[in-house]
């Protein structure tokens, strides 16, 4: 442990594998108590669980990424509810056969 945080143990790191398809690579460590999700190792960005549960899966997808940059969003400033409507956005799209795209999510959501 160090003073941001430890590698979780190979069961906590199982149920968050099961829960929200982390891999070994994405390079996951759970926060030390009392450090601030603002106070991160460098080269690491701090994501609270609340966004996982709400749909994020790592990698994120182009839709999700396309969606981030062109409002110019950071991690920080995304809430559950956010994610879950460009994630699900992004479902009903392509279960429909459709290509989600930047203007339509702006028509429907914006």
């Amino acid at each position: 442990m160090d003073r941001y945080g430890r590698v979780p143990t190979a069961e906590e790191f199982k149920f968050l594998q099961d829960r929200f398809g982390f891999l070994p690579e994405h390079g996951v460590m759970i926060p030390a108590k009392g450090v601030s999700i603002y106070d991160r190792p460098p080269g690491k960005v701090r994501v609270p669980i609340p966004l996982f549960e709400a749909g994020l899966r790592l990698p994120t997808s182009d839709f999700f990424d396309m969606i981030v940059q062109h409002y110019s969003f950071t991690v920080n400033e995304l809430t559950p509810s956010v994610v879950n409507k460009i994630v699900d956005f992004e479902l009903i799209c392509r279960s429909l056969g459709c290509v989600p795209t930047c203007w339509v999510f702006c028509y429907f959501l914006c």
